[in-house]
Formats: structure tokens, sequence, C-alpha cells
């Protein structure tokens, strides 16, 4: 009983080591088995790792190419485009050019300085030249022109175009008595406001009236307002005139007001007034008489340049014979 006992002990004993053995035998495996799984993650990791890095780089290489190619085609472009521009601009410039050459704002072939330029007029005698802006208009102008007739006188007369067709006998008149026939342009505009071609438009139908009515052109301007610029002196070809004297008859309407502005009267002098108002004429008829009387001759502004010995250019402007 006892040997049995013991016997039963005994092989408890065994079957313990043994259940203990198997179960490291077992641990060890799993441990092996997990290292193994581990160490292939980590190798499929590295795998997958390498992979993405090589498809980036290509990636990169592609995308690379693209911006290489895309710059060129830009760059392309680009030069197609600023050669387009430098054509467009060449042809804008050459187009100009041509509308210039179209209507160029020169001065007629003709003109009528043959016809108010007088021979044997003294250059040692004092001269002034009379000026009529704005006209004409017959009822003043008319007026004017009979005293210059009396005392064998001229004067200048800057006509506005548009006014020419309405008053031509008083143009052919003024033209016929030797006065001198200029331009205060077409619309009496602020030529500072206008284009070059608005310059030239303003000139060349001032010139096609005026020579429609007398067979030949102005040789001088007066620009409306005495405003000036630097582009109507690149364009305008003959010589613009201001004035010395302003009698200012536009504002005082008044004779005895002109007679006091001319009270001082110089050898030279380029009075201005305006053929529009019958207070001027009143002033002229007085006026006239007094300067004959004084020694003046009274002349056109080309007469006063020539003996003057002025040569106006087109372009500049003068406000005297001195």
């Amino acid at each position: 009983m006892d040997n049995r006992g013991k016997h039963f002990k005994d092989e408890s004993g065994i079957f313990e080591r043994e259940s203990y053995r198997v179960r490291s035998i077992m641990n060890q495996r799993k441990r092996r088995s997990e290292m193994k799984t581990r160490v292939m993650l980590f190798g499929t990791g590295l795998v997958l790792v390498v992979v993405l890095t090589v498809l980036a780089f290509k990636l990169a290489g592609l995308n690379g190419e693209s911006d290489k190619q895309d710059n060129v085609s830009a760059a392309g472009s680009s030069s197609v485009n600023g050669e387009e521009q430098k054509e467009n601009k060449q042809k804008k410039k050459n187009d100009d050019k041509e509308k210039d050459k179209e209507e160029p704002a020169k001065p007629a072939v003709a003109t009528g300085k043959k016809k108010w330029l007088r021979d044997g007029l003294d250059p040692d005698k004092p001269m002034v030249a009379l000026t009529f802006d704005d006209g004409p208009y017959t009822p003043v102008t008319s007026k004017i022109l009979k005293v210059l007739k009396k005392y064998d006188a001229r004067a200048t007369f800057f006509v506005v175009g548009n006014r020419v067709p309405q008053y031509e006998d008083m143009v052919k008149q003024a033209y016929e008595q030797g006065n001198e026939i200029a331009t205060h342009t077409y619309n009496h505009a602020n030529l500072t406001k206008l284009s070059k071609k608005g310059i030239k438009d303003e000139l060349n139908k001032s010139r096609e009236v005026i020579k429609d009515v007398i067979g030949c052109s102005f040789s001088t301007l007066r620009p409306p307002g005495g405003s000036i610029n630097d582009k109507m002196r690149s364009v305008i070809k003959v010589p613009m005139i201001y004035w010395s004297v302003d009698t200012e008859d536009w504002k005082s309407r008044n004779a005895k007001s002109v007679l006091n502005e001319c009270e001082v009267i110089q050898d030279g002098d380029i009075v201005l007034m305006h053929d529009l108002y019958p207070s001027t004429a009143d002033a002229v008829k007085k006026l006239v008489p007094r300067l004959v009387k004084e020694g003046y001759q009274l002349v056109t502004v080309d007469e006063l340049f020539h003996y003057k010995g002025i040569n106006a250019k087109g372009g500049k402007v003068y406000m005297s014979g001195r």
C-alpha cells in the first residue's frame, strides 16, 4: 500500500516535470514564431518603404520633366507674344504715320501774300498792325473796311472758318482792299484740347473755305484764347500771332475804353480787336486817322514782319514786330 502510494507520487512528479518541459518547449516555439512574424513584418515594411521611395523619386523626375516642358512652352509662348506685341506696336505706329500723311497740316502752296504784301512802304517810318478776330460779321466788318479804305490803311482779319460761307462778301472785299486774310481756326476751337489730327482738321477746313472764296490760303494763325502747347508747335506749319496791345473790346463793348487802351502805341505793335461789336467799329473810326496823323503806317502782319526783317517761322509765336 505504501509502495503503491509512493509510486503514485513518483508518477505525479514525473508528470509535472514532463508537463513543465512541454510548456517550456511550446513557449519557445511560440516566441520563435512571433519573432519570425516580426522579422517578416519588418522586412515587408522595409521593402514597402524602399518601393515607395523609388516611386516618389520617379514621380518627382516626371514632374520635373513636365515643368521643364511647361517652361519651354511658356518661354516659347512668351517669345511669340512678345514678337506679336512688337509687330502690333510697329503696325499702329505706321498706321498713325499714314494718317498723318493723309491730311498734312501744311500751308497751301499759294497764300495771299502777293496780294497783301505791298511794295514801297518805308521801313524807317513806324508801323502798326491792327488785327481783328472772330469775324467776319457784315454790320461791323463793313464799317471797319470803309475806314481802312478811306485812309489807304491795311489790317489783318483772323476769320473763323465756319463764318466765311455766310459772310463771304466781306471776306472778298477785305481781300480785294489788300487786307490779310488769316485764320482763327474753323470752329474757334481750343487747339490745346485737340489731338494732332483734330488740329490738322481745324486748319485744313479753314484753308479750304478761305481758298474757295478768295482763291488762296492764309499764311498766319491766331490760336483762339491765345492757347498754345508743344503739340501745336510740332503740328502747325504757319506762324502763330499773339499781340502786344489788347484793347479788351470784347469786355468793355465801349469805344472810349478801346481808344484808351490804344493811347500808347509803339512802332511794331500788334493790336488785338474783334470785328463783332459796333463799339469796336466806332473806335476804329477814330483810331485809324489818329495813327495816320501820328505818322504810323497801318500794315498787315505779313507786311510788318517783312519790313522789320523778321523771318517768321511755322510753329513759332510772335507778339510784335520788334
